[in-house]
């Protein structure tokens, strides 16, 4: 590559709401670049123990990933990886030393990059209770209208009594 050109980024694309948040079915959200566990995993679990401390295992969903080791090496610590086709393919369940367990949205790592920054940004709300399916949805759900002002929408018009 010239001097001029950037470098792809390698560090791992992750966010985690803030620790007084409410708690929803994720505690943020990582956007790996490939499907490659050993890799990804590896990346992930060196860059939360910077910011949150060890973890001891990591389950994840069978058909989302090739297959992995049983086990992993990180800064000195042995992380047990647990491959299940129960957990849901969009998410990894991380758990520390003391039992703690964190669940991660999982972007799929063919996401365009606008959409992925999105993602990350929404499953990190302090406040976020979406689902992964929800997060992951191209649009927002549209909210449900009356049957009356579906009605009137679609041509018909309510009475109106004097």
């Amino acid at each position: 590559m010239g001097l001029d050109q950037p470098r792809p980024s390698t560090a791992p694309r992750f966010t985690l709401k803030p620790a007084t948040s409410t708690r929803g079915f994720v505690d943020g959200a990582w956007w790996p670049r490939s499907t490659n566990p050993a890799t990804e995993f590896t990346s992930l679990l060196t860059a939360l123990t910077a910011t949150s401390g060890p973890m001891t295992r990591l389950a994840y969903n069978l058909t989302a990933w090739e297959p992995a080791p049983r086990k992993l090496r990180i800064n000195g610590r042995q992380v047990r990886l647990e491959g299940f086709h129960a957990l849901d393919q969009h998410t990894v369940s991380l758990t520390d030393p003391s039992g703690h367990h964190m669940v991660l949205l999982l972007v799929p790592a063919e996401t365009t990059e606008l959409r992925g920054n999105a993602v990350l940004a929404k499953a990190s709300e302090q406040d976020s209770v979406a689902s992964p399916h929800d997060l992951l949805a191209d649009d927002p759900k549209p909210t449900e209208e009356s049957p009356e002002a579906r009605w009137e929408n679609d041509g018909g018009h309510l009475l109106t009594v004097r």
